[in-house]
């Protein structure tokens, strides 16, 4: 507890400052420190999969590569679709760049397990889980840092992709916790015995209601809506009350999927790379499931507002 404890500090101190100081030296920082995350977590799969499928050995240093590059084509198809309203349409062309190179590098692993000997279609598929997982999805999920969405600041109070980012922590922080706390005192239920035994329909239950009030109380200390009437509050109220459960809910999911991960691949953690929590798909598995959610909600949500 105390290695975990140690170890939760020393990364909050190093991104924290990343995330909210708005400024060049941070936004350059944090490109680095995301890709990184992106490159490791894809090394991590490759590496537990090396295990069952010898063969991708070769591939273990070639595939994180490939990776971290996609991750930071998603941090910059996002920072380049935030620079105005008026280009945000014609700026989707990065976001078109992410899938070229998505499917370029499918291609290219393809082909090349293809003339690899004793290759199998599992292990052709785990290049691409390792190449989705924690480059497009947890690529997309960190870029929140650098989400502008210019669209929404006349339908919202203060939108900024350093908010958001908070916001959808403050979530999976609050879920997590109670979760376990809840779980610990009234779990008799199982949720998915299957996946995750600790896990208890009551720890769920008191993870999402955690989720929702966490979720409503923190849009209005960050700012992102401000109090107004008492009719107009009552929607709003009612509207991230939705959104933060709808997040909530995946930050769990997020979690039961990971652990069908590891439990497919019959390891306790991915990595060693944060002691007391694992690797980096062990610590950020609930951020990259409701993170690229969110994502797509709020990207969602722009268009709807510049077609209307």
């Amino acid at each position: 507890m105390k290695k975990r404890v140690i170890t939760a500090i020393v990364l909050l101190a190093i991104l924290i400052p990343l995330i909210v100081i708005d400024s060049m030296v941070t936004e350059i920082m944090f490109a680095i420190v995301a890709t990184f995350l992106c490159a490791v977590g894809s090394f991590e799969i490759m590496h537990t999969m090396t295990k069952e499928s010898p063969e991708l050995k070769k591939y273990q240093i070639l595939v994180p590569i490939l990776t971290g590059i996609l991750g930071f084509l998603c941090l910059l198809a996002t920072y380049k679709t935030s620079e105005s309203r008026e280009t945000i349409k014609e700026n989707f062309i990065y976001h078109f760049y992410v899938l070229a190179f998505l499917l370029f590098s499918i291609c290219l692993l393809f082909g090349l397990m293809i003339f690899t000997k004793n290759s199998q279609a599992r292990a052709m598929m785990g290049c691409v889980l390792a190449l989705v997982y924690p480059g497009l999805m947890l690529g997309y999920a960190l870029s929140f840092r650098y989400f502008e969405p210019v669209a929404l600041s006349n339908h919202l109070h203060d939108v900024s992709g350093i908010k958001f980012f908070i916001f959808l922590y403050l979530i999976v922080i609050a879920t997590d916790t109670f979760a376990f706390f809840v779980g610990i005192k009234f779990g008799k239920t199982k949720l998915c015995p299957s996946i995750s035994p600790n896990k208890s329909v009551a720890g769920a239950v008191g993870g999402l209601v955690s989720g929702m009030i966490v979720g409503i109380g923190g849009a209005y200390l960050l700012g992102i809506v401000k109090p107004i009437g008492l009719e107009e509050n009552l929607l709003t109220i009612l509207i991230l009350a939705v959104l933060s459960a709808f997040l909530s809910i995946n930050v769990q999911l997020g979690d039961l999927v990971e652990s069908k991960l590891k439990r497919s691949f019959e390891v306790k953690d991915f990595g060693n790379i944060f002691p007391g929590h694992g690797g980096v798909l062990d610590r950020f598995d609930s951020l990259i499931y409701a993170g690229t959610w969110l994502y797509l909600i709020i990207q969602i949500a722009q268009l709807i507002v510049i077609g209307a």
